[in-house]
């Protein structure tokens, strides 16, 4: 800016000279440009129409910027990320190293020490599972239940979900040091990372009345083959109807989609792809004689792009009825292009046409029902009551301890069952929600624990999903009363 900031003095002192006339203001009267950039389109203004060596203003401003950026790589990187992000909210730039960090999100692979963790209501991380193909945090001393507190002694408190995954995953075959609240005591574990495959990105269960329920939290590169997997284990026990949630599915690898559209869209188009250049334009389809399963489709204002391609295929060849909130609305194709030094660009260069020839970017899909969830807060006199006076311990039975699993479970911090026995789970619960919000942790349900949940679980948005049982009782599901 110092360059800059030199120009502009001598061009004001100039400005009180002898010069015939101003050259004329160019910039785009619709765009918000500052005062120092005005000031700099107008220098490269005047010295394209006054300095005594012909130049154009194209030429100076080129020149202006390639000074600037010269021999300072974070520069030129924020310039480029600029660069692409003001095209639209999809195109980016990538170094090297994130494009890699891209590329592991797509695999879902990771280079971590093996856990899962949820962020308490403290700002801090609790450790609550681990991952089955990396036993390297178990081996090194963590257990589910510690609370991460500091990454190579540097608080975590606060910083969010993104951060401390950034700070955990490294190199592989590294050490990170991790520091753990255990009970009242903190202690600092050195694990060495390595190679993780995240939980998958498919869920399929089975309910009563013989409906299925499938759900795509993302379209990885595996994600078709979990499908299938999924698929599978529905012809084996004979499922014909399939409730397939695709709520906040905010999209993924295209040939993916397209790999699963055609296990279960009928034969003809899946989704034409439109390039500005037509000999980059595809049409997909799928060859599937006839439809093998009723779909009943969850989708809200998150479903987008891969999600919306196969929701759509659902929809127009009626294989499928959309129920929820109208979605998204993505409809515009990413392209990876690398560069020479490892680094890439993901500029949109396409858009797609659904089956039935619908344009929905910026628009959506809207649903065949359309039904949204309610949401209320906790109302405690549907749930068992506390009784602020007695105090229950390990191996002891009171109606108290049914009341702390329901609203525990309800906040996620709780998986067991749910009954009045104070069990070694229901103890070790116990013991991580006193040290996350600061009570005496020794693993008593008492009065002051009683009235933390209480007041925690009352900020709770309770959302009572109308959606799942609108799409539950389309297929013949009976709902309990």
């Amino acid at each position: 800016m110092k360059k800059i900031a030199a120009i502009i003095l001598a061009v004001s002192m100039l400005s009180s000279a002898s010069v015939s006339a101003a050259p004329e203001k160019t910039t785009d009267p619709e765009i918000d440009y500052s005062g120092e950039y005005m000031a700099y389109d107008q220098i490269a203004d005047y010295i394209s129409k006054l300095y005594i060596d012909e130049y154009s203003k194209d030429y100076i401003i080129e020149q202006g910027l390639s000074e600037y950026l010269r021999g300072d790589d974070d520069r030129l990187v924020q310039l480029l990320k600029d660069t692409l992000g003001s095209l639209d909210e999809y195109s980016e730039f990538y170094t090297a190293e994130e494009y890699k960090q891209f590329e592991d999100d797509l695999s879902h692979l990771s280079y971590g020490i093996g856990i899962a963790m949820r962020e308490n209501e403290d700002g801090l991380f609790e450790v609550t599972d681990f991952a089955e193909d990396n036993d390297n945090a178990k081996n090194a001393g963590i257990e589910i239940g510690d609370i991460i507190t500091k990454v190579d002694g540097v608080s975590v408190r606060g910083i969010g979900m993104d951060a401390v995954r950034g700070m955990v995953v490294g190199d592989e075959g590294t050490n990170v040091i991790i520091t753990v609240l255990r009970g009242d005591d903190e202690k600092d574990i050195t694990v060495t990372r390595g190679v993780s495959v995240s939980m998958g990105t498919v869920d399929a269960q089975i309910y009563d009345g013989n409906i299925g329920y499938i759900r795509i939290y993302s379209f990885g590169v595996d994600t078709d083959e979990e499908f299938t997997d999924a698929l599978n284990f529905m012809r084996d026990n004979d499922v014909k109807k399939i409730m397939l949630d695709l709520r906040d599915n905010g999209g993924g690898v295209t040939a993916t989609v397209i790999a699963i559209a055609q296990q279960i869209v009928p034969k003809g188009k899946i989704i034409d792809m439109k390039f500005r250049l037509p000999s980059d334009n595809a049409t997909y389809t799928s060859t599937l004689a006839k439809k093998e399963f009723d779909f009943a489709v969850l989708v809200n204002e998150y479903t987008a792009s891969a999600s919306e391609i196969l929701a759509s295929a659902l929809q127009d060849s009626k294989a499928g009825t959309l129920i929820g909130t109208t979605t998204f609305g993505k409809a515009v194709v990413q392209n990876i292009y690398p560069l020479q030094n490892g680094s890439i660009i993901k500029l949109t260069a396409g858009e797609y046409i659904t089956r039935n020839g619908k344009e929905i970017n910026k628009i959506g899909l809207t649903p065949d029902k359309y039904v949204e969830n309610e949401v209320s807060k906790f109302d405690s006199s549907e749930y068992t009551q506390f009784d602020y006076n007695t105090n229950i311990s390990l191996g002891q039975s009171h109606p108290n301890v049914k009341a702390a699993k329901e609203r525990l479970t309800l906040m996620g911090k709780y998986d067991g069952e749910i009954n009045e026995l104070f069990d070694e789970e229901f103890y070790d619960t116990v013991k991580v929600f006193q040290s996350m919000n600061d009570i005496f942790s020794y693993g008593v349900l008492d009065a002051p624990t009683m009235k933390m949940i209480e007041s925690l679980i009352s900020e709770y948005d309770m959302v009572k999903d109308l959606q799942f049982e609108e799409a539950y009782k389309m297929l013949g599901g009976v709902l309990d009363k």
